[in-house]
């Protein structure tokens, strides 16, 4: 796995588990309000990303892009490990 799969695996785990979601009902293409996530959810989004990939996610970034894909999130904090 390269570490865009990584982080996309771990960011769906996540959001499947708190939405109570079966993992294949997620894709690289679906977006974050597709997911209904709350505030509690983006918190620990923020969260998880700060702990496993040492990256800070801000409201600020998924306000400026409401339309987040899990892609986009995930290629985002790839790029942001890479420095």
């Amino acid at each position: 796995m390269n570490s865009y799969e990584i982080i996309y695996s771990k960011i769906s785990e996540m959001i499947a588990d708190a939405k109570d979601l079966p993992l294949e009902a997620l894709t690289p293409d679906t977006t974050l309000p597709q997911l209904e996530l709350d505030s509690l959810d983006y918190v620990e989004l923020m969260v998880l990303a700060k702990r496993e990939f040492n990256v800070t996610l801000t409201a600020e970034m998924f306000m400026k892009k409401p339309h987040m894909t899990l892609r986009d999130l995930s290629l985002y904090i790839d790029q942001e490990m890479a420095g």
